[in-house]
């Protein structure tokens, strides 16, 4: 009695596996495994596939792949091994290389300003150098590195920053002998700060006469600087 069991089991197992093979051979028949395509190019890919009697469908614009080099294929669908009937096709993806992001140009923009643009492309807000009259204050001199610079995505980017404006400079002229109503017209013409005028007894010198002066004729003069005079009265 148990030999004939066994016997009986030893069929169905091979009943089974008659079965299973031929199973696989008519769902494979007229079929051809799909070749790995990843790191060909998209020609020879196509004389890969050509030869198993299947085409490749390229998918635009490609994808960002740091595995494989741009120009070759980084990824495929159905994945090598799949069972493809003839003349059917394979989708690809080509490398566009490992992904970047350009760097903006924040000249002139706000620390804040720049810290949103970056941000928008991708990249990161680094370390600042701060220096001043080199432009409007609170404003981006220079980025390192420099605008329309490739670099990884969430690269950090360090910015030359200026903390006050800059002012524009004059030499101080000698107000020396000049009535004060033309020194006042001058200053208002000028936008320029008259400040203290003092008052000075000098006999002999018609009253409202400049007799000093501050800064010095000849010293820098900028539009925030404070003009004071004595005037002999």
């Amino acid at each position: 009695m148990g030999a004939r069991l066994l016997a009986i089991a030893i069929f169905l197992i091979c009943c089974c596996i008659v079965f299973w093979y031929a199973l696989v051979w008519a769902v494979h028949r007229g079929t051809q495994s799909v070749p790995d395509l990843q790191g060909k190019t998209p020609e020879e890919a196509e004389r890969v596939t050509h030869d198993l009697g299947l085409t490749i469908d390229v998918d635009q614009p490609g994808v960002f792949s740091a595995t494989y080099p741009p120009g070759t294929i980084a990824s495929q669908e159905p994945y090598p091994g799949y069972h493809l009937k003839s003349g059917a096709s394979v989708r690809v993806w080509i490398s566009r290389g490992a992904e970047r992001a350009t760097i903006p140009d924040l000249t002139g923009q706000t620390l804040e300003g720049a810290r949103r643009d970056l941000e928008t492309v991708g990249l990161a807000l680094g370390g600042q150098a701060r220096v001043r009259g080199h432009g409007r204050g609170d404003s981006v001199v220079a980025s390192e590195p420099p605008s329309g610079a490739v670099v990884p995505p969430g690269s950090a980017v360090r910015l030359l920053v200026n903390t006050a404006p800059d002012q524009e400079l004059w030499v101080m002229p000698s107000l020396l002998a000049q009535p004060l109503s033309s020194v006042r017209a001058f200053c208002q013409h000028n936008r320029l700060r008259l400040g203290q005028i003092h008052d000075v007894t000098y006999p002999g010198v018609p009253s409202g006469t400049v007799l000093r002066q501050y800064p010095a004729a000849g010293s820098p003069l900028s539009r925030s600087d404070i003009i004071a005079v004595w005037v002999s009265q």
